[in-house]
Order: C-alpha cells, then sequence, then structure tokens
C-alpha cells in the first residue's frame, strides 16, 4: 500500500493481506458465510488499526483493482455512506436475506475488496473512493 501525504510525502506499508490471502483465508465460500464475514471483519482490523496512528484522516482512496468494482458498483466514485450502504445489503444478504443484494456479486474475491475497502475507509477516516479499474 503507498499513500501520498498532502505534503507530498510517500508512506509504503504491506498489508499482509488482500484478496488472495482473504480467499481462501476466512472466506471459503460463494457467497462467503455470515460467520466467515466476521473472522474477516477481525482479520483486516488487525491489520488496519496499527495504521490509524500513521495514516492521517484524508478525503479520497484511488484504489486500482483487479476486479472491475467501477462496473459493479454504478460508479467511479462513491461515499464512504454508499460503500457502508453496499455493505450493508451484502452483509444482510450472507445473513439470509436473498434479495437484499441482488445486484451485487456473490464471490468471495468480491467480498473481499468489498470488505477491504469499506474497513479501510471506515478505520482510516476516508470520506470517498475513487476507482480505477
Amino acid at each position: 500500500m503507498q499513500l501520498t501525504r498532502a505534503d507530498g510525502t510517500r508512506f509504503t506499508r504491506d498489508l499482509g493481506f488482500g484478496l488472495e490471502a482473504m480467499t481462501p483465508g476466512p472466506f471459503r465460500r460463494d457467497p462467503p458465510s455470515a460467520l466467515e464475514l466476521e473472522q474477516a471483519i477481525m482479520v483486516v482490523e488487525d491489520v488496519l488499526m496499527p495504521l490509524a496512528a500513521e495514516v492521517p484522516p484524508h478525503e479520497v482512496v484511488t484504489l486500482q483493482a483487479q476486479l472491475p468494482l467501477a462496473e459493479v458498483l454504478g460508479s467511479r466514485e462513491l461515499s464512504r455512506e454508499s460503500l457502508e450502504q453496499l455493505f450493508g445489503q451484502f452483509a444482510a444478504m450472507v445473513e439470509g436475506d436473498p434479495l437484499a443484494a441482488a445486484n451485487l456479486p456473490k464471490t468471495r474475491r468480491f467480498a473481499a475488496a468489498l470488505l477491504i475497502l469499506r474497513e479501510w475507509m471506515h478505520h482510516l477516516s476516508a470520506e470517498r473512493v475513487e476507482l480505477a479499474d
């Protein structure tokens, strides 16, 4: 992970997780179960929380993803609130509401990308994400 701070300095860290680490990792099926989702949240939080003191709150996260997220999510730019809504829909789906996320992919890789991005924005205080597929 590499961030460029407002003063132009760069911050680089190996996060130790990603789509491949989450699948199979905590995510073992398509779609992940509610228990798998909870376990994955803990894995991501354990990695991100120590970074909170080093990463200042930031307006925008620019994400280059292997998955075509903008096409799936319907926009190249999403607010933290919009991403929280999408994550809530996905979580409701894995908890048993098949219609909650009817328009979202049900794969482990999508779940991992959505979860990692949501946790980053939530815990490291990013206001919006720009998707650069």
